[in-house]
């Protein structure tokens, strides 16, 4: 009786045991005036905080000129995070005559944050590099795909990288068909997918490719791309599929092992939204935000929308082809609809918008929004934050820096009617940076594998809160083709945190990523610049001890672990499993008594069609379940679908020989099916 008491309050799957707390919770509930974030509906715009209070609202830098030496001023259209801290910019090339309508060569530039100067302009002789699609791959060159052939709407078959180490430009194998708007995505198994854009004759490119580590080309030959958009909103899922979140109403998984396979996911709950954003803000969560309603006379959108990637309903039959998918669900509006908007990921796990226009119109500068909002993901609500001072429309980026601050540059290049280039930027200091001392990386690892331990010394072990990873931006044209977070687990040790890695590629996939510490007031360290190392297999997202156990929440208790009754369960079963190291048989051990922690938690026990199926024996029976209705639950639990007859009855004959419970647990948890849920490119 005090294990089973003991595991229920470690969980913690609310204690049912403690006979106050429930009025407490109550009482808090009937005098806070918001309603259950399972069930909330769009509110109201909220209120500005004051404008004076760094702390609250954040501040903004004063306007700087974004100029080089050869060329004069230029309009960030292009802004990529390089892994020396450096920002690498591009922007509508012109030729010596003004003429914009060019092909074969770019002038690219080096960004200095630590002198606000443009260092370096390597120079790209092949390829206009204009509305072009770019992410970095494992090694931390830069991969542009496409470009602009000399006109609006023509595509440039190129392909091109990028190397910071070198400061040049080289060519990659060509496409063979011209993209102009594509977007690039990295794959958990190291290769790179470009899906969308224009081709040479203006004609939508519906054939997605795959880049290989061989510097060759794979199309997709059975996944002509239906949705028609251009640089399309494309996130690597958990499973290992391409998730397609907008800007359209359909969503979609884009397998890219073989010939490639769509299959249909969910409609979003509000339509079209396009020049809005998506983001990935914590492992298979996407939140999309703003846009316009399809035509140019509608309004843009103030709604939001999440979706869970990480859900899998129950299969009500024993086999389907397409199984139940994850919906989209609304979340708190913005204060602003916004067009023609930026979104960024934040060290503490908040999104920032920025830029963008409330107006109807395709670019109309006299709806700009200037005040930035922060969306939290705890309380699904977003807080308006400090104002720019420059208008950020179509041709704007915003990317995270390492210092915690957010770069905003450009707008224009052509400017729309009534509106002017800016070829200036704006820093962005989100109000973290105003709420007391910053935690500090006195050393942390150059190069990581996944699932391994490492050290990350620091002074102020004791106060950090979260250790977040942030993959290096790569932005244009309102999206970001490579950002993506995680969290890390950890734990206090003498002089610093020793610190899990994630277990699976398609969660973190190999390359360079912001790593931060995030301190109890929520203020995050200057980043360390972590390269996860090269994979050329997408390994098992199942194999990551956090989502493991935040699957177990899913598959258990039908509930996300993000709530503050559930977020310290999340953290003690993950470094039950972390505290291995890198002793695989030990992980092997810790998943299996994680997993049967759950079996005899009170919250699965107390679930209706638990109760009402007798799943649980009374204490003094002979076993300690209902041997039939176990095996089905292991069934529906881990492999999300209702037993066929001939597997029920031989799991059934194999328990019946000694009760090992723990035993079945283990074959299911390590079983093919179970596992190709999570693993499925």
């Amino acid at each position: 009786m005090q294990r089973n008491k003991s595991l229920t309050a470690r969980l913690p799957f609310r204690p049912h045991n403690l006979f106050f707390l429930p009025l407490l919770l109550l009482l808090v509930a009937l005098l806070t005036p918001q309603p259950s974030l399972r069930t909330r509906a769009a509110g109201p715009a909220p209120a500005a905080a004051a404008q004076s209070d760094p702390s609250v609202v954040g501040s903004w830098s004063p306007v700087f000129p974004l100029n080089s030496i050869s060329s004069g001023p230029i309009v960030g259209i292009h802004t990529n995070l390089l892994p020396n801290g450096k920002v690498l910019v591009f922007t509508r090339q012109q030729g010596p005559d003004g003429n914009d309508n060019v092909e074969g060569f770019s002038r690219t530039y080096v960004w200095d944050p630590s002198t606000n100067s443009v260092t370096s302009e390597p120079f790209n002789p092949t390829t206009n590099l204009f509305c072009s699609g770019h992410a970095f791959i494992h090694d931390g060159r830069l991969l542009v795909t496409g470009g602009h052939k000399g006109a609006d709407n023509r595509g440039e078959p190129h392909a091109n990288f990028y190397d910071w180490n070198t400061n040049a430009w080289s060519t990659a194998a060509s496409m063979g068909r011209g993209r102009w708007y594509p977007t690039n995505v990295i794959l958990g198994n190291s290769e790179m997918l470009v899906d969308a854009g224009l081709d040479e004759f203006g004609h939508f490119n519906n054939q997605p490719q795959v880049w290989q580590t061989n510097n060759t080309w794979r199309p997709l030959t059975s996944a002509l791309d239906p949705h028609g958009n251009t640089y399309p909103w494309l996130h690597l899922a958990p499973n290992g599929q391409v998730f397609h979140s907008g800007s359209g109403q359909p969503t979609n998984y884009l397998r890219t092992s073989g010939a490639g396979q769509w299959n249909f996911v969910a409609n979003n709950t509000v339509g079209n939204r396009d020049a809005g954003s998506s983001v990935t803000y914590d492992d298979g969560k996407v939140l999309i935000i703003g846009g316009g309603g399809g035509t140019m006379a509608s309004v843009p959108r103030r709604e939001c929308e999440m979706i869970n990637l990480n859900v899998s309903p129950v299969i009500s039959g024993t086999t389907t082809s397409v199984p139940p998918a994850p919906q989209w669900r609304r979340v708190g509006d913005m204060a602003f609809g916004r067009r023609q908007l930026n979104a960024t990921l934040l060290p503490d796990g908040t999104v920032l918008a920025t830029g963008g226009t409330s107006s109807p119109g395709f670019d109309e500068p006299s709806g700009a929004v200037f005040a930035a909002e922060i969306y939290n993901p705890d309380t699904e609500t977003w807080s308006t934050m400090a104002s720019m001072q420059r208008r950020r429309l179509y041709h704007s980026t915003a990317l995270l820096l390492p210092d915690g601050r957010v770069l905003s540059a450009g707008g224009g290049f052509p400017p729309g009617p009534g509106e002017v280039n800016q070829p200036n930027y704006e820093l962005y200091s989100p109000p973290y940076l105003f709420k007391g001392p910053r935690p500090t990386i006195s050393a942390a690892p150059s190069e990581v594998s996944l699932n391994t331990n490492f050290f990350i010394t620091t002074p102020d072990a004791a106060s950090i809160s979260k250790v977040t990873m942030i993959r290096l931006g790569s932005v244009t044209h309102a999206f970001n083709q490579n950002q993506r977070m995680t969290q890390l687990i950890f734990r206090q040790g003498s002089g610093g945190l020793h610190v899990q890695f994630p277990g699976g590629a398609n969660l973190t996939p190999s390359g360079h990523y912001m790593l931060f510490l995030v301190n109890s007031n929520g203020v995050p360290s200057v980043a360390s610049i972590v390269k996860i190392s090269f994979q050329t297999a997408g390994s098992n997202s199942i194999d990551d001890a956090r989502y493991f156990v935040r699957a177990h929440y899913q598959d258990f208790l039908d509930r996300d672990p993000i709530n503050a009754n559930d977020r310290p369960g999340l953290v003690f079963w993950s470094r039950e499993i972390t505290q291995c190291g890198n002793d695989a048989a030990c992980r092997d051990v810790k998943r299996m008594d994680v997993s049967n922690a759950f079996w005899e938690s009170t919250d699965f026990r107390s679930r209706p069609d638990v109760i009402a199926d007798g799943l649980v024996n009374p204490p003094g029976s002979p076993t300690k379940y209902n041997n039939s209705q176990f095996i089905r639950y292991c069934y529906r639990i881990y492999l999300r679908r209702e037993p066929d007859a001939a597997g029920w009855q031989w799991w059934l004959n194999d328990l019946n020989r000694d009760n090992n419970y723990k035993r079945i647990e283990r074959a299911f948890l390590v079983s093919g099916e179970y596992r190709s849920r999570f693993h499925n490119p």
